[in-house]
């Protein structure tokens, strides 16, 4: 055995003496945190940032007349609604968004079409104070008919935002250091742990930074460790291809198409749980080792992104670094389900998104999230305000005896 192999192995025998595997019982979301007193206090005396007069007058300073509608208070932003003459591009008054900020007083200003009907656009400013978030009635809010619910948090209307990563069916996550991007991976799958018992659900993590994904050490939804080491990420990744290619031959002998008909007719024990792979700062794996190597990698991920979501194999990446040749064309066209939390330049939102807007954003669980399942092109973009989860909470979701280890 090479000096490699066995250092992780007793890396491994040291994370099973450290984080025994523990049992599993389903939590009580009611003891999560909620908000505190102080929260309480800060949503009863929020004031909008801006006066909605100053909008008007601004707009006019453009050769636009816009007649003030209403506005609406979000965790992050307050979006004001402004009735502009039909024939009003959008795009000729995106061109002004930093000069309209500017003359707002405001420090960004994001220009969108409404979500309501008519002629209206939005106008996002940022609230003086991030308004808190109660993770705990989003958690009691979660859709039933969901297979693997993800809470997002609120969009800039206040309204909670659920999605189905079986309906997804993968997730690309981007965003730089501070963004909150590896909280709502982490938060994401507490969540869906706490909800799906290990017979239902199974994770298969890689975290090069061993710090992550550091609570799931021990837990009974994990699949092996999690990988830290290349070679380790890349095994797990050929593993998760061969499990997928396993499930193919299930369904092919029982005739079936997808894995919930085959879960039906499976007798008892047989039926096969849903697995999540979760990778974090996956630039740092796709720009390590030699090329041969980061191709394996590329082709696991676009392999399990192309066929697995028949066999119930979900994708969830995440990297700081959304670079074109991390986040690949191939990549991207099998994961169009993208959150973008704040990234450094418009270039980096555009590889996530297609389109910018994610440089603007403030961070600390800022996001926009494209939505291949929306139905008009207008509405597949969405800001929303992911949800800070202490760690009392994060515990409490992992069955840690109500947060306590």
């Amino acid at each position: 055995m090479n000096t490699r192999k066995a250092g992780q192995r007793l890396r491994g025998l040291l994370r099973a003496v450290v984080a025994p595997r523990r049992s599993w019982s389903r939590p009580d979301l009611s003891g999560l945190s909620g908000l505190s007193r102080e929260d309480e206090k800060l949503e009863a005396s929020f004031e909008a940032p801006v006066e909605p007069g100053l909008v008007e007058k601004v707009l006019d300073r453009y050769g636009v007349k816009g007649t003030f509608r209403d506005y609406r208070i979000g965790p992050s932003v307050t979006t004001y609604e402004v009735e502009v003459p039909v024939g009003t591009r959008l795009a000729s008054l995106e061109r002004y968004s930093d000069d309209m900020a500017r003359d707002l007083g405001v420090p960004s200003l994001r220009i969108v079409k409404c979500p309501t009907a008519g002629s209206a656009v939005g106008f996002e400013v940022e609230n003086g104070a991030r308004l808190p978030i109660d993770f705990r009635k989003l958690a009691a809010g979660i859709p039933g008919d969901m297979a693997l619910p993800v809470v997002m948090g609120e969009d800039t209307y206040g309204n909670a935002v659920y999605h189905d990563l079986a309906r997804m069916p993968h997730l690309l996550v981007a965003g730089q250091t501070g963004s909150g991007k590896s909280v709502f991976v982490t938060s994401a799958l507490a969540t869906l742990c706490a909800l799906r018992s290990p017979e239902e659900l199974r994770l298969k993590l890689v975290d090069a930074k061993r710090v992550e994904f550091a609570e799931f050490e021990g837990d009974p939804h994990l699949d092996g460790e999690v990988a830290s080491e290349p070679d380790e990420a890349r095994a797990l990744l050929s593993g998760a291809v061969s499990e997928m290619e396993r499930r193919f031959a299930l369904l092919k002998d029982a005739r079936c198409r997808k894995l919930s008909d085959y879960n039906k007719s499976a007798g008892e024990g047989r039926a096969l749980p849903y697995v999540i792979v979760a990778v974090d700062e996956f630039a740092d794996l796709m720009l390590m080792g030699s090329k041969p190597e980061r191709r394996a990698v590329e082709e696991s991920i676009v392999r399990i992104a192309q066929k697995a979501r028949a066999v119930g194999i979900h994708l969830i990446i995440a990297t700081q670094k959304p670079l074109v040749t991390v986040v690949t064309s191939i990549i991207k066209a099998n994961m169009p389900a993208r959150a973008a939390f704040s990234v450094s330049s418009s270039v980096d939102s555009r590889v996530v998104l297609d389109e910018n807007g994610a440089e603007s954003l403030q961070g600390m669980g800022d996001m926009l999230y494209r939505d291949p399942t929306a139905r008009l092109e207008s509405e597949r973009l969405t800001r929303v305000q992911a949800p800070w989860v202490p760690e009392h909470d994060l515990r409490l979701l992992l069955g840690r005896e109500g947060g306590q280890s």
